[in-house]
């Protein structure tokens, strides 16, 4: 019987992976700058905007990943094959990333398939956070709410829900000209959705 690796090695080597990642979205800037005839800071700042703005919004987006996986792992206490594919999947994604944020930044509005990937990618790597979760709940190693924690039920739509909204918003930026990376405003009903969550659950738990 093949063994899986520990949770602690798996958020390890996820870590590594993601802090290469993370840092190879400047490298670029670096080597552009370094070969460039610098006029001036202002000049490359406006020659280079497609791609500082390509690598601030990578960066934020992988940040935002990190935390989503580091939360997720804080409650598994077990590795299953599945759980460690779909990792992998993930961190396929996250070192993905990059590229179709560039195509993203530097291609014409109208181009939807940069759009496309770019959503297509995020889609991915929430997605597989979540099946993980889920493959790890039926294997019985995610450990179950305790105290004052938010219910299973709760935790499985947070899971789910913005990779549902995803969904939808790969759907329209590739469906109707002109949305581009405004469908992605439709992750703005997880706020609302939240909170109607978080009412109903303080009402269930003021019930005898």
């Amino acid at each position: 019987m093949k063994r899986t690796p520990r949770p602690d090695r798996i958020v390890a080597f996820s870590d590594g992976v993601v802090a290469i990642a993370i840092t190879l979205v400047v490298l670029p800037l670096v080597d552009t700058a370094r070969d460039a005839d610098l006029r001036s800071v202002g000049q490359f700042l406006s020659d280079n905007a497609p791609a500082l703005g390509a690598a601030a919004l990578s960066f934020v987006v992988i940040a935002n990943f990190w935390e989503a996986h580091h939360t997720v792992f804080e409650r598994i206490e077990g590795i299953t094959r599945g759980m460690l594919r779909t990792n992998f999947v993930w961190l396929a994604a996250v070192v993905f990333l990059p590229l179709p944020t560039v195509l993203l930044v530097g291609t014409h509005s109208g181009d939807r398939l940069g759009t496309v990937l770019y959503i297509g990618t995020m889609v991915v790597a929430t997605s597989s956070l979540a099946v993980t979760t889920e493959l790890g709940r039926r294997a019985g190693v995610v450990r179950a709410p305790e105290g004052d924690e938010p219910s299973e039920a709760t935790l499985r739509r947070r899971r789910w829900l913005p990779a549902v909204l995803m969904i939808v918003a790969l759907v329209l930026a590739a469906a109707v000209p002109g949305v581009g990376a405004w469908a992605l405003l439709v992750l703005l009903v997880s706020i609302p959705a939240e909170r109607v969550w978080r009412v109903r659950g303080d009402r269930a738990g003021r019930r005898p």
